[in-house]
């Protein structure tokens, strides 16, 4: 009974691996395109603080990321690390984010955003 739940809880795993990898394709959005999510430019988003809940700065937002289509889905942004060494470079939702008055809003702490996958762009 065990080794059924352990094959199972394998297969839950890399069917959410596979899920992951047929994300379609992200680019970057031009600097003039509209964010209607936070009512800003991709020009304004890009290089934005990235707060935690707690109101710590976690990082800073790189690029503002759409599919292919022209649908804005989410931003790329350096977590982690000191005085920019150690950085990693993950992608957050937009769904996952909103402005707040020093930069963008998460309710994902720093560690959590830390065990995101790189996001190479």
């Amino acid at each position: 009974m065990m080794r059924q739940w352990i094959l199972g809880a394998a297969f839950v795993s890399m069917a959410g691996v596979a899920q992951a990898q047929t994300t379609p394709a992200l680019v970057e959005a031009e600097d003039a395109t509209t964010v209607e999510a936070f009512n800003l430019t991709v020009d304004q988003v890009e290089d934005l603080d990235l707060i935690g809940a707690d109101g710590e700065r976690i990082g800073e937002v790189d690029d503002v990321l759409m599919t292919p289509e022209g649908e804005i889905t989410a931003v790329s942004a350096d977590v982690g690390g000191f005085l920019g060494l150690g950085e990693k470079d993950v992608m957050i939702e937009i769904d996952q984010l909103t402005p707040g008055e020093n930069g963008l809003v998460t309710n994902l702490t720093k560690e959590q955003l830390e065990q995101l996958p790189d996001w190479d762009d």
